[in-house]
């Protein structure tokens, strides 16, 4: 069969639009994939202060700076007794314990991020206080939301630290010496937050299986975060945290 030169002219420029179609929108759909913090606390036990960040730490994550008291590292790490981990110290009635690190910055135009942690409740009572990790930006003021233990609820959930009426929500489970994985993903585009406690690690967990879900402040939405802070008060527990990750897959916090 006989091909006319138009016909030839016509099919070639199809092939160059559908190849110049994905050579610019695929690498976009991954150019977000990376990794954005990574810590297993694996130092010597002692002050947490001035320690980090780690070997081969991403671009943007800084050492651990004291904040408040004197957070530490402890032995015995929570994955699988490997290594070291994070412990603070709540005294009853007054803020306890707190470190910081720099991370990304994460801006909004990221999409979505999330964060994953274990925790657990080595000694002590969790009817009062907090334990919390925090997504912030330099100043306790800035816009956030807090992880993990809410405040005078023993339950973990996820809190825009407001104080308005629906700025937590809180999930079934108890705070507890279980060692515990907490997955959280931050989605700026929806404007909303989901925390799953202990979720499989296979795939990606869906949102209507959420432990619990809180709509983002839109000041958080519009500018993201900074900073991760560990923070402990007003209690009268001891707590771990260890393999702090964040990222922008759901790959990216699971536990190696």
């Amino acid at each position: 069969m006989q091909i006319s030169a138009s016909c030839r002219f016509y099919s070639s420029r199809l092939f160059m639009v559908i190849a110049f179609l994905l050579c610019a929108f695929v690498p976009l759909s991954s150019a977000r994939s990376e990794l954005l913090f990574a810590e297993s606390f694996t130092y010597s036990p002692g002050k947490l202060d001035g320690l980090g960040p780690p070997p081969g730490s991403p671009p943007g994550q800084g050492g651990w700076v004291a904040n408040n008291n004197e957070p530490r590292v402890a032995p015995h790490g929570l994955y699988f007794g490997a290594g070291n981990c994070a412990r603070l110290h709540n005294i009853f009635g007054t803020l306890s314990d707190e470190a910081i690190a720099a991370i990304g910055p994460v801006m909004p135009d990221y999409g979505v991020v999330w964060i994953g942690f274990l925790m657990r409740k080595p000694t002590g009572d969790v009817r009062d206080g907090f334990a919390v990790v925090v997504a912030i930006g330099e100043s306790i003021s800035d816009p956030s939301v807090g992880i993990g233990m809410l405040f005078d609820r023993g339950r973990y959930g996820l809190d825009n630290n407001t104080g308005d009426p629906g700025s937590k929500s809180l999930s079934d489970v108890m705070v507890s010496g279980q060692i515990t994985w907490l997955v959280t993903k931050l989605d700026f585009i929806a404007g909303e937050e989901y925390l799953w406690i202990n979720p499989s690690s296979d795939s990606e967990p869906d949102i209507t299986d959420a432990d619990a879900d809180l709509k983002m402040t839109p000041e958080f939405q519009a500018v993201g975060f900074r900073n991760l802070r560990l923070r402990v008060g007003y209690g009268r527990a001891v707590f771990h945290f260890d393999e702090l990750r964040a990222g922008t897959e759901f790959a990216d916090v699971v536990l190696p």
